[in-house]
């Protein structure tokens, strides 16, 4: 497991990581935290335009390599609440990062942010050996009226993966408001 700040060359035998998203259901309001990942080019933008973010409303990537497995929209169950797989031997080769990111669905609407998450976690794992590569805690009682977190990149560099935790609060407060400034001109 890698700390905030090290970026992880990932060995070469990895072909499949696991993205895990969970978190606690909350007796007095329900809490949709959802998964996203913004496949970019070298350029920073959107690799495929829109078609490049995988989320809930587009699960697949078009290439097969990125593929959201399932949405949990209250938490309720133990361990993963969401997962997303990735085959890195299919990403295309125009695609030189992974952004991940978590959001609160409809958090600014309902008044809801990461200080009320309980137990929220991220993590990513070699799908293999189920190895945890890096994990990261997303419930933190000073991220009031934050409803976004960028949560770590995976970054091609050559022909070996580097992944790198990122987690810090968006200052935008939702998906498509993200998605804004990653969309090529």
């Amino acid at each position: 497991m890698i700390s905030d700040s090290a970026p992880q060359r990932l060995p070469k035998y990895v072909s499949q990581l696991r993205c895990g998203l969970g978190w606690d259901a909350q007796a007095e309001a329900e809490l949709d935290l959802d998964m996203a990942v913004l496949a970019l080019t070298a350029d920073g933008k959107l690799a495929a335009g829109k078609e490049g973010v995988i989320y809930a409303g587009h699960p697949h990537h078009p290439s097969g390599a990125i593929q959201l497995l399932n949405d949990n929209i209250t938490g309720a169950g133990e361990g993963d609440d969401e997962q997303l797989l990735i085959r890195l031997q299919v990403v295309p080769a125009e695609i030189t990062k992974l952004l991940f990111v978590v959001n609160i669905d409809c958090g600014e609407e309902q008044q809801q942010d990461f200080s009320q998450t309980e137990n929220a976690f991220w993590r990513i794992l070699d799908n293999a050996n189920q190895q945890v590569l890096l994990r990261s805690a997303l419930s933190n009682p000073q991220w009031q009226g934050i409803t976004t977190l960028f949560i770590a990149t995976l970054e091609r560099i050559e022909t070996q993966w580097q992944l790198a935790s990122c987690l810090e609060a968006s200052p935008l407060n939702n998906l498509n408001e993200l998605l804004y400034g990653y969309l090529p001109a």
